[in-house]
């Protein structure tokens, strides 16, 4: 039979399982209605792991307590400097009881019949039992703990059995966290996927870094970055307007800024260290017949191709910079009208750009996430999430990218109909 913990995330995995099986809103509604009755069990029991997590901690933060300013009893600091001494003792047991647990959590069970705790007293034992090896303590003190805090720059064994028992603690406060919050991330894919659905947007295959490089040959707006460049998401779907219907890819670019970063300390000493920053782009790619060969950019800090065009607007020429191969190209596309809707749209959404490429192909990215949207429910309530995810969610800011094009559309065809 398998572990409390072992039954939780198998439950958890067969949930994500079906997440990413669901083919339509129906489906997900059934997967939360069937976590709200689920059967087995859905929440980890971690007391042990806490109890681990917060001696190490306890462990860690004591040296700091104390170098702060703590003062305690004698007879408490006699007590403090024994739990410390014999550590050697107590630590490996207790160390070894918390593999016994995490690694029958994961499946792998000692094979020796009866509880759980009775295993993980038999591997304390074993830790106990570690003390018969006469070069015991010295591997514990002066080969890992002494080697430690001088490779740290600590001048005791106790200093470094503080700052791992700190690394072991954080980390385990993080993914403690993690268990106790799965619903969470879980929750956010559930209701991104209900959006998607809502509003028709389908996933596309594709390979992130290539399809960012066959898209830098045709647009600037992938030109950015030092490093790494790549698709991370694209999904299609089809936009139907008052007068124009046409199809898109709805976007997500990632790209990295690598850079050097110089520090000198107190001593004169200088280290330089490489950093990498990532930065995001959301866009949609579309057919758009009515301009190829120019952009029109909110985002100043791309050099872009073509010849700068100016329009009478000068609220227009504060929030764009235009270029263009033929600047009549320019002058059709941007009638009075459509420099309005774009200087509306640049105070509505972060750095927009639209390029219009030699296909007469049109890409127009922003900095905001255009599938940013927020949940008032998640799977800590499966009736009120059931019930939020058969409504349907708007996104809000992809919106506003496609009734722009749309709009642009509408004027553009008049222009060239009005020139014909």
């Amino acid at each position: 039979m398998l572990a409390h913990n072992a039954q939780v995330t198998r439950n958890i995995a067969a949930i994500r399982t079906d997440v990413e099986a669901a083919k339509s809103q129906d489906d997900l509604l059934a997967l939360v209605r069937r976590v709200e009755h689920h059967k087995g069990p859905l929440d980890y029991s971690d007391n042990w792991y806490r109890f681990f997590c917060a001696i190490s901690l306890f462990f860690a933060l004591l040296p700091i307590a104390f170098e702060l300013g703590l003062v305690v009893p004698d007879f408490v600091m006699q007590v403090l400097s024994s739990a410390l001494r014999y550590s050697v003792v107590w630590y490996p047991m207790l160390v070894l009881a918390t593999l016994t647990r995490y690694f029958e959590d994961k499946g792998k069970r000692l094979p020796v019949p009866g509880p759980i705790w009775g295993r993980m007293l038999l591997m304390a034992a074993v830790g106990a039992a570690l003390q018969l090896i006469p070069q015991w303590p010295y591997w514990y003190w002066d080969f890992y703990f002494d080697s430690l805090a001088s490779f740290l720059g600590f001048w005791y064994p106790s200093s470094g059995f503080a700052v791992h028992n700190g690394m072991i603690g954080v980390l385990m406060l993080f993914w403690l966290r993690t268990r106790t919050k799965w619903r969470n991330k879980l929750s956010d894919k559930i209701f991104l996927k209900d959006a998607l659905f809502n509003n028709n947007l389908e996933a596309v295959p594709f390979e992130g870094k290539k399809l960012a490089k066959e898209l830098e040959g045709s647009f600037k707006e992938f030109d950015r970055g030092n490093d790494l460049r790549e698709i991370q998401s694209l999904y299609k779907s089809t936009y139907q307007g008052d007068i124009h219907q046409f199809d898109y890819q709805l976007y997500r670019f990632h790209y990295v800024i690598k850079r050097t970063e110089t520090t000198t300390d107190a001593d004169g000493k200088s280290t330089t260290r490489t950093v990498r920053d990532s930065y995001y782009r959301h866009g949609v790619l579309l057919d758009f017949p009515f301009a190829q060969e120019m952009s029109i950019s909110n985002d100043f800090g791309i050099k872009r191709r073509g010849e700068r065009y100016k329009s009478a607007s000068n609220e227009f020429n504060r929030q764009y910079r235009v270029h263009a191969k033929e600047l009549m190209t320019a002058a059709r596309l941007l009638s009075p009208a459509v420099e309005e809707k774009l200087t509306v749209f640049a105070k509505q959404l972060k750095k927009p750009v639209l390029e219009f490429g030699q296909q007469e192909r049109l890409c127009l990215a922003v900095s905001d996430d255009l599938l940013a949207i927020k949940r008032v429910h998640g799977l800590d309530n499966p009736k009120a999430f059931a019930e939020e995810l058969a409504g349907h969610t708007e996104l809000k800011l992809m919106s506003k990218v496609l009734e722009l094009v749309h709009e642009m559309m509408r004027f553009s065809d008049n222009n060239f109909k009005a020139s014909a």
